[in-house]
């Protein structure tokens, strides 16, 4: 039987399907996990392809140019510095981020409620009413918009981060009302009742010891409220009434006469906003995504 040794440079010879599978084994550590590489491999292009995006809108932040151009010409601050310094920028974060708090506050109190109601209480029709809580994420924002711009209309108020706070507030309680409802089913209710059976009133458990179980759910819904309210658009716009601008309203409207890396600069800030305020809830709970 021939032999398929192949020659190495010293005269010996080594088998080509031993050597490949040395070699195999010397880069992956042992035995061949073909799923397990094909699933890093898809995990690095997925963060690949999330990543991308954002590194992508940071250099084109930094360019001197006057135009949305990548790769950038060069390093610049400029950008930041007329975000900050412009009044009109200044006063849309400002909005936002008041806007947002209040979209924030109203959520997490239509949420909270309805979720402990359905969890401790026989309500009849427990299902429709859980249904109808989530019901404002499934209805498309434009005809939440709509429908929140006709009845501010009809009462008199229109244009106001009242009323804007008001409808992205509904239109984010779901998450709350999720959020807490799965807390409140995963929480051991003997802790309640070993320390009601130790006197504690039922006002005290609540705050002793039923929210600080819960707590990782309570700030979870209010950081989805506030994070997607500072990012809404459809919504923004249609109650606003063209009084009100915030972030987004500002950055559609600038988009109409120029390109300009400005807007690179403001998302810029929002994400690094977005992350510092992840980081400062997930601190403060104890972990939000455990």
């Amino acid at each position: 039987m021939a032999s398929e040794d192949n020659p190495r440079p010293d005269g010996g010879t080594v088998d080509g399907a031993r050597g490949s599978t040395g070699l195999t084994r010397a880069l992956t550590g042992g035995t061949v996990d073909l799923p397990g590489l094909a699933a890093r491999l898809y995990l690095g292009l997925s963060l690949i392809f999330i990543l991308a995006p954002i590194l992508i809108i940071v250099s084109i932040s930094v360019t001197p140019e006057q135009f949305l151009t990548f790769p950038p010409g060069g390093v610049s601050g400029q950008w930041f510095n007329e975000v900050l310094s412009n009044p009109e920028w200044v006063a849309a974060i400002r909005t936002s981020l008041l806007v947002a708090l209040g979209a924030s506050v109203v959520s997490v109190s239509i949420g909270l409620p309805l979720a402990f109601a359905l969890d401790r209480y026989d309500v009849p029709y427990m299902g429709v009413i859980r249904s109808f809580g989530v019901l404002p994420i499934l209805i498309p924002p434009v005809i939440i918009g709509v429908a929140f711009t006709s009845y501010f209309l009809a009462i008199g108020l229109t244009g106001s981060v009242f009323t804007l706070a008001v409808a992205h507030g509904v239109f984010y309680a779901p998450f709350s009302l999720v959020l807490i409802g799965n807390g409140l089913e995963e929480m051991d209710r003997s802790v309640e009742e070993a320390a009601m059976n130790l006197g504690a009133t039922e006002f005290q458990t609540l705050r002793t010891v039923t929210f600080p179980i819960i707590r990782a759910n309570v700030f979870s819904g209010v950081l989805f409220a506030f994070i997607l309210s500072l990012n809404e658009y459809i919504i923004a716009f249609l109650v606003s009434g063209f009084t009100v601008v915030t972030v987004p309203i500002k950055i559609f409207s600038s988009l109409r006469y120029s390109y300009s890396p400005v807007i690179a600069a403001i998302s810029v800030i929002y994400v690094v906003l977005t992350t510092l305020l992840v980081a400062v809830v997930e601190h403060y709970t104890g972990g939000i995504w455990d």
